[in-house]
């Protein structure tokens, strides 16, 4: 595999026009399997969700199973949770080991910090509740979509042969769950949003009406009784009537988009222009911006996957590299550095983690298929 070193941060004046968006990944149910199996990283108890069953917490739908392994809970703001529930929750607090993993611990009688044992009664709270935010299962399924696009003999045509209206349906669908997150869970709407947000959606409306232009002006001209016409979407209209009856609807909608003042209006505006988007958009080429977000969302998921689930470090050949700070914390300076146009370093950056780690990425997709299997 290539190493891409992302070591400082060009400035391109001549950069495409998304340079000031930032791109998720959507939230997908997870499918394909008879249960999905929860397990808390701190004493191990399981539960699992059937096939018919679902769960849904900060927006994630934990359902049938991924096939992607067991799902480690993080433990962070559970306490709050649990507080806003009654529970008593002033002597547990949760630290992050220098694995990048998560540990709920208390105060003994001596007030010496202390693990959490598994018959602690608010670690049976927990387990008694059944769910708790877990952002984690998305970035999963992500990593998945990150390796079946790396392996790919052809990377460019991979994501070339999802199609135009695929960009627009992922955007929809990211900008719905970040209006429900907004005000519930503010960490992961920013972590979302800093790669699909309104930047991005004025952006990709702009370029669509533009490519729609080209391609009505593109089309070879009828007359009827003189008058000059096209046919378009199984519809027979005046060339003077392309902008009132085409055009103007659309820019209409991307006026509403501009205006969106809250992640609410702006998935409801972008909603209705999805809806107004015309259905010949197979010749359409995928915006740029999109596909720059795509890379960095798809990137900063997978990175933090790697890091607290594959026992990954860091790279060291770059310009974010520290001594003495958590992998987390420098993937995060990362991400925040490329996310205005610059997710293809980022990418570049994710790649460089995986060579320095000796992830086998076959092997690990193997595995993923080897547990799906079993459970069927």
């Amino acid at each position: 595999m290539t190493t891409t070193k992302t070591t400082k941060k060009n400035v391109n004046n001549n950069a495409v026009s998304n340079k000031k968006s930032a791109t998720t990944k959507r939230t997908i149910p997870v499918t394909d399997g008879n249960e999905t199996k929860v397990m808390c990283p701190v004493c191990g108890t399981e539960f699992a969700i059937g096939e018919h069953e679902h769960t849904v917490k900060n927006a994630m739908v934990i359902g049938a199973d991924s096939g992607l392994g067991n799902v480690y809970l993080p433990v962070s703001k559970r306490g709050e949770a649990l507080q806003a529930a009654g529970i008593d929750t002033s002597k547990y607090f949760s630290i992050h080991l220098p694995t990048g993993v998560e540990q709920l611990m208390t105060y003994d009688e001596n007030g010496t910090p202390v693990a959490v044992k598994d018959d602690d009664p608010v670690m049976q709270q927990i387990v008694k509740g059944g769910t708790v935010p877990n952002r984690n299962l998305f970035r999963r399924w992500v990593m998945s979509q990150v390796f079946h696009w790396l392996r790919a003999d052809d990377q460019a045509c991979w994501l070339k042969r999802h199609g135009y209206i695929y960009t627009w349906k992922m955007l929809v669908e990211e900008l719905r769950v970040q209006a429900k997150l907004y005000g519930r869970d503010m960490e992961n709407f920013n972590a979302r949003n800093r790669w699909y947000n309104s930047c991005l959606a004025c952006e990709m409306a702009r370029d669509y009406i533009d490519q729609l232009y080209d391609s009505l002006h593109a089309i070879k001209p009828h007359k009827c009784k003189g008058v000059p016409y096209i046919k378009f979407e199984r519809q027979n209209i005046f060339v003077a009537d392309i902008e009132k009856k085409i055009l103007q609807p659309l820019q209409h909608g991307l006026f509403k988009i501009v205006d969106a003042k809250t992640p609410a209006t702006l998935y409801e505006a972008v909603r209705k222009f999805y809806g107004l988007m015309a259905k010949c958009t197979g010749d359409f080429k995928q915006f740029a911006g999109w596909k720059d977000a795509y890379k960095g969302a798809g990137a900063y998921f997978t990175m933090q996957n790697l890091l607290r689930f594959h026992g990954c470090k860091f790279p060291r050949d770059n310009s974010f590299y520290q001594r003495n700070v958590s992998g987390l914390a420098m993937l995060e300076q990362a991400a925040v550095t490329y996310a205005d146009g610059e997710g293809w370093r980022l990418f570049g950056l994710m790649k460089q983690m995986i060579e320095e780690n000796g992830i086998n990425i076959a092997g690990k997709m193997q595995e993923w298929a080897k547990v799906k299997r079993c459970k069927k």
